[in-house]
């Protein structure tokens, strides 16, 4: 076979060369040379003719390129996407690929084929958490999160929202002096809310018109875990000291014909919840048994979802056979804040009393966990040891007097057996 030669043209400032040649085989191969690495001269052979010529062609463009290296790829980009490539690269450095520049930009700003606006997707949102049973007070807070990013945000299009944008809101929290900064707590609870809208807004639903995002924004910012709450918490929590109980109970057994004394009663010396009281308030009749002395919590009344049985102490029976009223009266929202704010209770005070006193006297964490609703490790670790036994005592003989309409301390538990036998 006759051998060829093939040259670089005569402008070109490399002398690389493709010569191809028959081995002893008798098996034609391709050689390109002319050039040198580390002051030795290289060659490289190729079965190939046009694997060869893109060798070379890529070499002389990089010897001719000192200051940028480069070398020939075949592509079917056209030469302003190929030059607007590489200005791409430029702008991003080493900090971010193309890859994850375009992966970023797609999440964000590639609208699905419905979009909807921050506070419409919300009240679809909420009507759908209302369906699936979530109580009136969770849905109000859940509200309340979204419409404030929403706000904040000036109502952006939630496939737009970023994860930098929802975590600039929750750094921007503060606590309700509206100064210091917000907790941990209100972090992750906050956090939490985020997280399931837009969780919900990237599921697929035809009836909703869903996805609405393509990603949840929220799912890498940080939680806080729940040592770090506590931490930033105490272990304490804040109970009502036995004077303040006592008039407390003197105040309300004189105000308004004592209208509000079943509500903190039950409140303070049987431990349910706020939020309970309100569900059983229309089946008072059947889930408060003074015969039995005992509460039914159904499941569809407790917090937990979970039925449990709590029991009338003494004092509790004679408060609700002296006040036989409603636990839920008229106008009891206007009440309880009015009572709320004039002996300055927190919002589970009432609860944290019940459980404290309770275990300080009985000296039983499971007793108490069952009747609360809490879990023994929790009555553990906040409430063992924040009042000594008499204190205990004290407060569950805390009974009214109702000539002086008062509340007094009941000398001892043989006094109370006997006031319950005359109700």
């Amino acid at each position: 076979m006759k051998r060829t030669r093939t040259t670089a043209s005569k402008t070109a400032s490399t002398g690389i060369t493709i010569v191809s040649k028959v081995d002893a085989q008798g098996y034609v191969f391709h050689r390109v040379q002319g050039w040198q690495e580390d002051g030795k001269w290289q060659r490289k052979r190729f079965k190939e003719r046009k694997k060869a010529e893109t060798f070379a062609a890529a070499l002389r463009v990089q010897l001719e390129n000192k200051g940028r290296a480069q070398r020939m790829v075949l592509s079917a980009l056209t030469d302003s996407q190929h030059e607007e490539a590489l200005q791409a690269f430029d702008r991003l450095g080493s900090t971010y690929t193309l890859a994850e520049a375009v992966d970023f930009f797609l999440r964000h700003h590639r609208p699905p084929e419905f979009t909807i606006r921050m506070a419409d997707a919300l009240n679809l949102y909420i009507d759908d958490r209302e369906r699936d049973g979530l109580r009136p007070r969770s849905l109000k807070g859940i509200h309340s999160v979204l419409r404030q990013f929403s706000i904040l945000a000036d109502d952006p299009w939630v496939h737009e929202v970023t994860g930098s944008q929802v975590e600039g809101f929750l750094r921007g929290l503060t606590a309700k002096n509206g100064t210091h900064r917000a907790s941990k707590k209100t972090w992750n609870n906050y956090r939490n809310d985020l997280s399931a809208f837009f969780s919900w807004c990237a599921k697929a639903d035809k009836a909703s018109n869903r996805p609405f995002a393509f990603e949840n924004p929220v799912a890498d910012i940080r939680v806080y875990a729940a040592r770090q709450v506590r931490e930033e918490q105490g272990d304490t929590p804040t109970t009502t000291d036995l004077g303040k109980v006592l008039r407390l109970f003197s105040v309300l057994s004189r105000w308004r014909g004592g209208v509000m004394i079943p509500h903190f009663a039950m409140l303070y010396f049987s431990g349910i919840r706020p939020e309970e009281l309100k569900r059983m308030a229309a089946r008072q009749s059947s889930l408060v048994n003074l015969k039995t002395l005992t509460i039914g919590i159904p499941a569809n009344v407790s917090k937990t979802r979970h039925e449990r049985q709590v029991t009338i102490p003494a004092n509790l029976a004679e408060w609700l056979g002296a006040f036989p009223g409603s636990i839920l009266p008229t106008n009891y929202d206007r009440l309880a804040k009015m009572v709320r704010q004039h002996f300055e209770l927190t919002h589970d005070e009432p609860r944290h009393s019940f459980i404290s006193y309770h275990v300080a006297f009985h000296r039983s964490i499971g007793d108490v966990a069952l009747q609360a609703g809490n879990s023994e490790s929790i009555v553990k670790r906040h409430y063992l040891n924040t009042h000594p036994r008499e204190e205990g005592e004290k407060f569950f003989h805390i009974v009214p007097d109702r000539l002086a309409k008062r509340a007094v301390l009941m000398k001892s538990a043989k006094e109370a057996q006997v006031a319950l036998k005359v109700i």
